[in-house]
C-alpha cells in the first residue's frame, strides 16, 4: 500500500486538518485557564504550534561545527538534516540552560495577561533541559504573584511530547482547569508506550553507542535493535530482531500485549508513528498497523534533529496509550 496519496499536517491528514481548523471554535488565549509551553523536541511544525497558541523554545544541535536551531516548518528541512547524516555527519546536541528558559517564561507572562503556564519539556531521562526548566520556573515563580509555572516532565521525546501538547491544546480549548489538564497529561504520559526500531547501526557506532564489531556484524545480519522509553524516560534496548518484518512483528505484539489486551477501546484509539528519514520499513509498519487496527486514528510525523542525532536514519517509533509504562533498565 502506498502512502503517497496521503498528506499530513503534524500527523493529521491535511484535508482533515484543515476541516478541523475551520470547524474549531475560536478561544481567546486571554480567556483560557492556562498557557501551553514546550521545547522544540516536541517535533510539531512551528506554524502548527503558532496557530494553536503554543509557546515553544528552540533547542539546538551542532553539525559540521555550526550551531543550528531545530524548530522546522517543512518536511524539506528535516530531509536536508538526514541527508547530512547519510553523508557521514555526526551531529551533537545542546541542552537548554536555566537562563534561556527563565527568559522564555518571563516573555510568556509579559505577552499573556492571564493564566498559569504548563510547560512540557524533553524527558529528564534524556536531557538536563527538564531540570533547567524546573530551576527557571522556581526563579520566576518566586517573583510573580497570582500566577505559576507548572513543569510537567514529559518522560518522553519527539511526537510523544507532541501528543501531550496536543492533549493540552484540546483540554485548554474545552475550558479545562490547570489541575484537570495536568492530571490528564500525567495519566497519558505514565501510560504512553514508545517502541523504537533502529536501522542505522553504523550511526550508533559512529556515536560510540555500540562497538564497531557489533555494528558491522549486526548490519550484515540485518539486526534491528528494539528500544523502549522506560517509566523514567530513559532509552533501554529491550530486544533485537533480525530484519524489518520480524522487528515490525515484535512491536505489533507489544501493542497487543500492552495496548489491545489492556484497553477495550484500543481498536479506536490514537496511535502515533514517528520516523527519522523515509524508509520502506516505515510504509510496511503503517500498512501493518492500519490492517490490524482499521478504526484507529493513526497520526504520523518526523523526528527532529535533537532526537534524530542519536537514532540515525531509517528509525521509526510507535507511540500508544495502554498499560503503565514498563519499569526496566
Amino acid at each position: 500500500m502506498s502512502f503517497s496519496k496521503f498528506r499530513y499536517e503534524n500527523g493529521i491528514p491535511l484535508k482533515k486538518h484543515c476541516q478541523m481548523l475551520l470547524s474549531m471554535p475560536y478561544i481567546s488565549m486571554s480567556k483560557a485557564n492556562f498557557i501551553i509551553s514546550t521545547d522544540s523536541c516536541v517535533d510539531l511544525f512551528k506554524g502548527y504550534l503558532n496557530k494553536r497558541g503554543v509557546h515553544c523554545i528552540t533547542m539546538k544541535y551542532v553539525i559540521n561545527g555550526v550551531e543550528i536551531g531545530e524548530h522546522y516548518n517543512t518536511e524539506k528541512e528535516f530531509a536536508t538534516f538526514y541527508q547530512k547524516i547519510k553523508g557521514g555527519a555526526l551531529p551533537t546536541t545542546v541542552a537548554l540552560n536555566p537562563i534561556e528558559l527563565q527568559q522564555h517564561f518571563e516573555d510568556i507572562f509579559e505577552s499573556e495577561e492571564h493564566g498559569d503556564i504548563i510547560h512540557i519539556p524533553l524527558s529528564s531521562g534524556l536531557s538536563v533541559t527538564c531540570d533547567s526548566a524546573k530551576k527557571a520556573a522556581a526563579v520566576v515563580n518566586s517573583k510573580v504573584k497570582d500566577r505559576k509555572i507548572h513543569v510537567v516532565d514529559s518522560l518522553i521525546a519527539t511526537l510523544g511530547m507532541g501528543w501531550l501538547v496536543d492533549e493540552l491544546i484540546s483540554l485548554r480549548d474545552k475550558g479545562a482547569t490547570t489541575k484537570e489538564a495536568i492530571e490528564r497529561v500525567t495519566q497519558l504520559r505514565d501510560n504512553m508506550h514508545a517502541w523504537v526500531i533502529v536501522s542505522d547501526l553504523l550511526h550508533l557506532k559512529r556515536g560510540g553507542r555500540i562497538s564497531g564489531a557489533k555494528a558491522t556484524i549486526g548490519t550484515i545480519l540485518g539486526i534491528k535493535p528494539v528500544i523502549i522509553v522506560n517509566k523514567n524516560g530513559k532509552l533501554v534496548i529491550e530486544s533485537k530482531a533480525k530484519g524489518d518484518k520480524k522487528a515490525i512483528g515484535y512491536v505489533m505484539g507489544k501493542m497487543q500485549e500492552f495496548g489491545e489486551n489492556v484497553r477495550k477501546d484500543f481498536g479506536t484509539s490514537t496511535i502515533w508513528v514517528a520516523r527519522t528519514s523515509e524508509s520502506k520499513m516505515l510504509g510496511d509498519l503503517k500498512t501493518t498497523i492500519t490492517k490490524k487496527y482499521p478504526n484507529a486514528t493513526i497520526k504520523d510525523g518526523i523526528i527532529g534533529p535533537v532526537i534524530g542525532s542519536h537514532l540515525g536514519c531509517g528509525a521509526v517509533i510507535v507511540f500508544f496509550e495502554g498499560a503503565p509504562r514498563l519499569d526496566i533498565n
